[in-house]
């Protein structure tokens, strides 16, 4: 039976590879309101992550693990966030390789990259937009 990877090396991959996209755009793990001072930043969260997923005729043969992390993308300029947005979108949607960096990344089949929606927040002065990343990791 195959293992799911750490939740901690899904968190450094997701860190590594957001920061690579939008750099110089700040990316944090978690939203804290404290942030909202700055023009633009990134947060993620890791939503979803299960066992492995058995398939085909001999059940212990193959397997999946399908975490899902949602990004959150702060701009006070709407046009700011639809150009982040579109960076992550260019550069995840449909990868497949090495997610991470090279000591602690690894390799995912593909990642699906969907926009939930996008919003305006009145009290922080921030254009919001949300995505939906889930990534396909062989077992």
């Amino acid at each position: 039976m195959a293992t799911q990877n750490n939740v901690v090396q899904y968190g450094k991959a997701i860190q590594y590879t957001l920061s690579q996209i939008v750099n110089p755009v700040p990316v944090y793990a978690s939203f804290n309101r404290n942030f909202a001072d700055q023009p633009k930043f990134i947060t993620w969260m890791l939503r979803n992550v299960h066992q492995p997923v058995y398939t085909g005729q001999t059940q212990s043969n193959k397997g999946i693990d399908r975490p899902v992390f949602q990004i959150s993308i702060f701009t006070q300029q709407i046009e700011d966030g639809f150009t982040i947005s579109n960076q992550i979108l260019q550069s995840l949607h449909g990868y497949s390789g090495q997610l991470g960096s090279p000591s602690d990344g690894f390799f995912i089949a593909k990642a699906d990259v969907m926009w939930l929606y996008n919003s305006y927040n009145n009290e922080e002065n921030m254009a919001q937009i949300f995505l939906d990343c889930t990534i396909d990791v062989p077992a």
